[in-house]
Formats: structure tokens, C-alpha cells, sequence
């Protein structure tokens, strides 16, 4: 079920004495990126075997990235601006569905990938070369009718990142983050003391963002989703093996500490695979640019017309 606010009819702002919430975005994310032996997301992409290792085996097709596309609503000849597309997991769908796609990816063995994917699909996606924080509104051919950020909100400045995605959009914009720590990050919390020495601090999450929102003025529906509470990662060597990446540790080191940490945290089953049991949500926020400005806001209904349409 979605949150709405309204912005309709506001006194003076309720917000004028109160946390700056981009700022606490800011300090989480610093602290996150200072974790002793951490490689943040767009340099951790830029190795490709970790490309390869986290994107090329997916199944297809997967129920998330589906409910995903339900909710987008896009029409045929939307124009769409995809921050952090990954493998394509939306792109190549919309792009097959007759939308315009452009896609902003810094990471080169990534765009690879993509590029790869797109072609297998026979699709054709205009990509950016560039970090989102790195481009000019003017850059990216817009405005466009969606503008999606899946699991890909790295910025520091989230403020600044938000105006912008705002600001090339002539439709809704579309943002899908942890709502709670997800379940590798559980396990990253035993780990990196153990190999790093050093405590793991997640990223900001989606409460955080969402308070953000309210603050620059923008009032998002916001639709929590429960990702499962049963996570599985194969056998017990392919679980060691994944979670040697995530810590960043040296070939060969800290194995036998990590094997014992995940005999710890995980059940296994009779397969062989290992089971994480640990409850996490992510969350959906969504805005209508055409109908709120930066400045003010007005009253979010889920009850919309299909983008580009009356």
C-alpha cells in the first residue's frame, strides 16, 4: 500500500528547524565508503570479473524486475532515462516495448555487459559513458516521461542528485532502495571485523531518502515490499567464494574465516545449498514531476494516467 502526502495548502516549513536529512545522507554514506578495505559500487563494477560473477548468470525471467515494469507504466514511445542500468535488467525490456532508453552507466565493464545484452535482444539503448553526478542536464537529450533509479543510488550528494533527476523529468521519477540492511550486508556486519579489523557500516537507507524528498519539497507515494526472509546462496564453497569478493579480501586469504562464519549464519539444506534466514524490505518511491515542483508540492495520487498520456 502506497504513503501518501500532500503538500496542498502547506503553513510555513515544517521542516525549517529540523534535521538536514541530506546531510545525514551525506555523513552515512562517507562513513559507509570509509570502511576499512570497502571498494564502493561503481569501482567494484569496474573489475569485470565481478561483472560477470553478480550479472551474467541470472535467470531469466525474474518476478522482481517484472513487478518492476508493471508499476513503470510505460507507453510505447515514452522517452526513459535509466541511472545505474546494470546488465539491463529494465533497459533491454523497455527498449523492446518500443520506448526510447538512454542509460547512465560510469562503469565500462558494465556498459560491456549491457552492450552484449542489448544486442542478444536485439535492442538498440543509447548509453552515457559518465557518472550521474558528472553530467549535464543538457548532456542527455531529455526531458524524459520516467526517469528510474534501481538500486543504484550511490551519490554522495543525494540532494544534488535528486534536483537533477527532477529536473529532466517532464513525468515521474522512479526509486527503488533498501527500505532495511539487505541480507549480504547481514552477513558483512560478522565478516569484515574478522577480516578487516574494522567495524561495517551500511548506506543510508530509504527512510533517509525519503525524508530527504520532504525536505527539498517533493512528497513521493512510498510502497515497502518484503524481499523474503529465505535467502539462498548455493553450497557452502560457493557461498565463501561470494562473500571472499563482497570483503574484498587477497586470493587465498581469510578463506577458512569465512567458511566458518557462514557455517555460523547459514542453515543448510538437503541439497547442499545455504539458507540465510533474515527478514529484509526494500522500498519504491515514486513522484510525479509534471505535477510538483522542487519549490512546493501538491497532492500524489496513485490514481495517474499512463505516462505521456492525459
Amino acid at each position: 500500500m502506497a504513503t501518501h502526502l500532500s503538500g496542498a495548502g502547506r503553513g510555513p516549513d515544517p521542516y525549517a528547524d529540523a534535521i538536514d536529512w541530506g546531510a545525514v545522507w551525506t555523513a552515512r554514506k562517507m562513513r559507509h565508503l570509509a570502511v576499512p578495505g570497502f571498494r564502493e559500487g561503481p569501482g567494484f563494477f569496474q573489475q569485470p570479473a565481478n561483472v560477470e560473477r553478480f550479472f551474467s548468470r541470472r535467470s531469466a525471467p525474474n518476478p522482481r524486475f517484472e513487478r518492476q515494469l508493471a508499476l513503470l507504466r510505460a507507453r510505447p514511445g515514452n522517452a526513459v532515462l535509466d541511472i545505474g542500468p546494470g546488465p539491463g535488467d529494465l533497459a533491454i525490456p523497455l527498449a523492446a516495448a518500443g520506448r526510447r532508453v538512454v542509460a547512465v552507466e560510469p562503469a565500462g565493464p558494465m556498459r560491456e555487459l549491457l552492450a552484449r545484452n542489448a544486442a542478444a535482444a536485439g535492442v538498440e539503448i543509447e548509453v552515457v559513458p559518465s557518472a550521474w553526478e558528472d553530467i549535464g542536464p543538457a548532456d542527455l537529450g531529455g526531458p524524459f516521461d520516467l526517469v528510474i533509479a534501481s538500486y543504484s543510488l550511490s551519490m554522495v550528494d543525494i540532494r544534488a542528485a535528486l534536483e537533477k533527476m527532477h529536473a529532466v523529468c517532464s513525468g515521474e521519477v522512479h526509486l527503488w532502495w533498501f527500505l532495511t540492511p539487505p541480507p549480504w550486508g547481514r552477513v558483512l556486519e560478522d565478516l569484515w571485523p574478522a577480516v578487516h579489523g574494522a567495524a561495517y557500516h551500511h548506506e543510508p537507507m530509504a527512510g533517509c531518502l525519503f525524508n530527504v524528498l520532504l525536505q527539498m519539497g517533493l512528497y513521493p507515494a512510498v510502497e515497502p515490499e518484503f524481499t523474503g526472509g529465505v535467502h539462498r546462496y548455493g553450497t557452502l564453497d560457493e557461498a565463501v567464494d561470494e562473500f571472499a569478493h563482497r570483503v574484498n579480501r587477497r586470493d587465498g586469504t581469510y578463506d577458512a574465516v569465512i567458511r566458518e562464519v557462514v557455517r555460523r549464519l547459514f542453515r543448510e539444506e538437503g541439497d547442499g545449498t545455504r539458507v540465510l534466514d533474515y527478514p529484509s524490505w526494500q522500498a519504491h518511491l515514486w513522484w510525479s514531476a509534471r505535477d510538483q515542483a522542487v519549490s512546493g508540492g501538491s497532492t500524489l495520487s496513485t490514481e495517474r494516467p499512463p505516462i505521456g498520456g492525459a
